[in-house]
């Protein structure tokens, strides 16, 4: 007994003299990536924990995150917080965009913003340098009216925020057809415009491929895109839960120029760099971090490339593994007692089919964007979005089964004096099992696949090489992700399969045998 008491007290002395990790967010393209891991390495070499919740889906997202706590600092712009998040336009001076923002963002969600990183990476109308059909242009203003042939390709973010398309076409009489606009992920824009799918492309004025890959930004002669100096985004209390906050964000404040910027982006979306690997040795050169510059990696097969990745790839399919599987326990628990009680509620089942075909069609992304400000980021959001979307095979085909069997075995198994909760055990699931099985297989499939999703909620799994492989355009870390989501998708429908049959009776497997 002593000794149990003061294992325990033990243990709570650890748990009151351990130090809570900081937790660091991103958005899912490189320069965010980089910006996070500088700040996540100075603050692990002053001895603060840090976990990292990186290639959140967007502003909304991150600073949702921000917002409701379920991370504590994050890179942004101060050109998106002032129009994207404070709904406000007109301002293009950077000092009078930051003071609005830092104010307001203070007042109105206790929020504070750092100083400036030292560069502006502003949206830029970019087309080929070599592209004859734009040879006379180098301001915006020369092509106004001139695009009615013209493809442009831009982010999904620039398409619908209030500094976007609509507003930039109208200023500039930028005359597309509704049919030349194509809405790309931002790391696939460059690829568009060099293979020539595109004209041109809303590019960001720091990317390494702009001068890669032989581009031309058009000068914004209107000044119509307000200034986007990066910062870093903490909520005040942060600053004094974690003491190395403040000061290792300080240390970054005006540090990297525009060409370092530039260099750094290239690194990674061109030459395959790891963003971790770009900001330590970014850190070193400014004597921030102690070490030696290590040099970049030579491009390796999938096969060396997922081996060199082992740690990473056990981690996340760990965690893949575990929102997939309890959001399938969880949806069984609800959906066979709901499936049978709709077999003897006929009037329910009229209300609760309409709700669970509405939730299917769902888009995942809109689903994960609901439950932020309700859940924060993580593991409890992407488990209930999984468990919703797992809902309506296994319902259906729990009610589906039981009404299939035969009302005469139903009559007879009353006859001789069964209950009808033993004729449910007994006959009515037993007869019933394929199809419920089907159900659960069906629905597995749906839950690992969608499970890639929750990544961009900073929920991890096999989601988060792929979308920084479609960020950077690297296909080995999109197969990383990708590889073993469809394996584990196949082994796991064939293991249900396995273990069904040990459960089906020979008898009605050869009844389905001989249907089928």
């Amino acid at each position: 007994m002593n000794k149990l008491l003061f294992l325990l007290l033990l243990l709570g002395s650890f748990k009151a003299f351990s130090i809570e990790p900081l937790i660091i967010g991103s958005k899912s393209f490189s320069e965010s990536l980089i910006n996070a891991e500088m700040l996540a390495q100075l603050l692990e070499s002053k001895g603060q924990p840090v976990t990292r919740k990186l290639n959140l889906g967007g502003t909304k997202v991150a600073f949702d995150a921000l917002n409701h706590g379920g991370i504590h600092v994050y890179p942004d712009y101060t050109g998106t917080g002032y129009v994207m998040i404070l709904k406000k336009n007109g301002e293009r001076d950077p000092i009078k965009v930051h003071e609005i923002v830092s104010k307001d963002f203070l007042s109105k969600y206790d929020i504070r913003w750092s100083k400036s990183l030292g560069f502006n990476n502003t949206y830029a109308l970019t087309v080929r340098a070599d592209d004859p059909k734009f040879s006379y242009a180098n301001k915006i203003s020369d092509v106004s009216g001139k695009l009615d042939r013209a493809r442009l390709g831009a982010p999904y973010e620039f398409m619908e925020r209030q500094d976007g398309y609509k507003g930039f076409a109208k200023i500039y009489n930028l005359n597309y057809k509704p049919s030349n606009l194509t809405s790309l992920n931002a790391g696939l824009m460059y690829n568009a415009i060099k293979d020539d799918q595109v004209d041109m492309i809303v590019s960001y004025s720091t990317d390494g491929r702009i001068k890669a890959f032989n581009l031309k930004i058009l000068k914004d002669d209107l000044n119509y895109f307000p200034p986007y100096q990066p910062a870093f985004l903490a909520k005040t209390n942060s600053f004094i839960k974690f003491p190395h906050l403040k000061a290792a964000i300080e240390s970054l404040e005006g540090a990297i120029s525009e060409d370092e910027m530039i260099e750094m982006n290239d690194q990674v979306d061109r030459l395959k760099q790891r963003p971790s690997a770009i900001a330590r040795n970014f850190l070193i050169k400014k004597g921030l971090l102690e070490g030696s510059v290590t040099k970049s990696q030579k491009d390796q097969g999938i096969l060396s490339f997922m081996i060199s990745r082992k740690k990473e790839l056990m981690k996340i399919l760990g965690e893949h593994l575990l929102l997939s599987f309890v959001a399938i326990i969880c949806a069984l628990i609800v959906s066979i007692p709901l499936g049978v009680l709709l077999t003897r509620k006929k009037r329910a089942a009229q209300i609760v089919f309409p709700i669970v075909n509405t939730i299917q069609t769902i888009p995942s992304l809109a689903l994960l964007g609901f439950l932020i400000p309700i859940l924060g980021i993580g593991f409890a959001p992407a488990v209930l979005a999984l468990f919703l979307y797992s809902l309506l095979p296994l319902v259906r085909n729990t009610y589906e089964g039981i009404k299939a069997v035969d009302r005469n075995f139903v009559e007879a198994s009353r006859g001789i004096g069964l209950t009808n909760m033993q004729i449910l055990l007994k006959v009515e699931i037993p007869l019933a099992l394929p199809i419920i099985l089907a159900g659960l297989r069906t629905a597995t499939v749906i839950v690992i696949g969608t499970a890639t999703l929750a990544a961009l909620i900073g929920a991890g799994g096999l989601g988060d090489p792929i979308f920084r492989g479609v960020a950077t355009v690297n296909s080995n870390l999109i197969l990383l992700g990708a590889i073993p989501s469809a394996l584990l998708a196949i082994a796991a429908d064939k293991f249900i399969g396995l273990v069904g049959n040990a459960f089906v009776s020979k008898g009605i497997k050869l009844k389905f045998e001989r249907q089928a």
